[in-house]
């Protein structure tokens, strides 16, 4: 019963035709007709409520490997996740919060697009590969909790760098594949000399994206993972977080991507609708996926066949009949 799919319950079905055996079986047995005949009329009735009953119950089968059509387009998030990404100068509370916003706003905007996600603060963590399961992306973002200021020790731009170069990799492997990326950050860096990297040996995997810069120049105080406020080493100062837009630019101008501020969403809309424009759909190969076809329609030519059979009997019996009536009448008149 796996690669059935009946029209109504198989169970309704069995016992709809049963009953209509019943009724041939008992037609078959007070026919008045000859025995040849009357079997020869009851094997073609059974074969075609047969027929009737395997189509009823919709047969199908498994085919592997199915084509389909998927979108070209692989977007890869970079998101900042130190401590300095939860002061409280964003828009929508922390900068974090903004980011989560837009990280949503923008898959919004490139439906069935392949979305992967890197998070860095001293460490960096591929938290998800390609996929179109937005919800699965939205649900990893939303597990970034604060870290432990004991833990947290700031930041370098480039510490995702080896990450992303094999993200961006594994994209370019793949036929007519176009590849954007949005980064992420406030900027802040604890390297004295941010400008001792850069990313301009990726550049020319990318096809597209921003860097978008979260925080004000004005800066934010910072909450730790239990609530407290953050304080400067040593001193009673609350510590504040400053947006550092010359090293986000850095960043953009080594990629080779226009650099926005997060408020900026106008902004925004011009490279999102340049990276639709661009993108287009690939049929790929998919040996995983299952696919049951229906084959129920290879019998319904049969079961005409046997219909139409079972009408010209029909009429010729009842032409015979008429003609046997109509001599009756001729004799009696006579």
């Amino acid at each position: 019963m796996r690669n059935l799919n009946p029209v109504i319950p198989a169970t309704a079905l069995i016992a709809a035709f049963s009953a209509m055996l019943l009724i041939l079986v008992i037609a078959w047995i007070w026919s008045r007709e000859s025995r040849i005949k009357s079997t020869f009329t009851l094997a073609l009735r059974v074969a075609i409520v047969c027929l009737v009953l395997f189509i009823a119950l919709r047969p199908m089968r498994e085919e592997h490997g199915t084509d389909v059509k998927l979108s070209n387009l692989d977007v890869l998030f970079v998101l900042d996740t130190t401590l300095s990404m939860w002061a409280y100068d964003g828009s929508f509370g922390t900068r974090m919060e903004d980011a989560r916003n837009d990280i949503g706003e923008i898959m919004d905007a490139l439906p069935g697009a392949n979305f992967g996600l890197i998070t860095f603060q001293n460490k960096s963590t591929v938290l998800a590969p390609f996929t179109q399961d937005k919800d699965a992306v939205m649900r990893y973002l939303n597990s970034i909790n604060i870290p432990d200021k004991s833990y947290a020790q700031g930041s370098r731009m480039d510490v995702p760098y080896y990450d992303i170069e094999n993200m961006l990799i594994s994209s370019d492997r793949k036929e007519d594949r176009h590849t954007v990326i949005f980064f992420l950050s406030d900027g802040e860096d604890t390297d004295p000399d941010p400008s001792s990297y850069s990313y301009e040996e990726l550049g020319f995997m990318v096809d597209g994206g921003a860097v978008i810069g979260y925080g004000t120049t004005e800066g934010g105080e910072m909450l730790d993972m239990y609530g407290f406020r953050v304080y400067y080493d040593g001193t009673l100062e609350p510590g504040i977080s400053r947006i550092d837009e010359g090293n986000l630019k850095n960043v953009a101008s080594g990629l080779g991507l226009e650099y926005l501020h997060c408020s900026d969403k106008e902004g925004l809309k011009p490279i999102l609708e340049e990276i639709l424009e661009d993108s287009g759909t690939v049929t790929e190969k998919n040996n995983d996926l299952i696919f049951l076809g229906d084959t129920y329609f290879k019998y319904v030519p049969y079961l005409t066949g046997l219909l139409v059979l079972e009408l010209l009997i029909g009429i010729r019996q009842n032409v015979r009949t008429r003609r046997i009536h109509g001599k009756k009448r001729k004799q009696k008149t006579e």
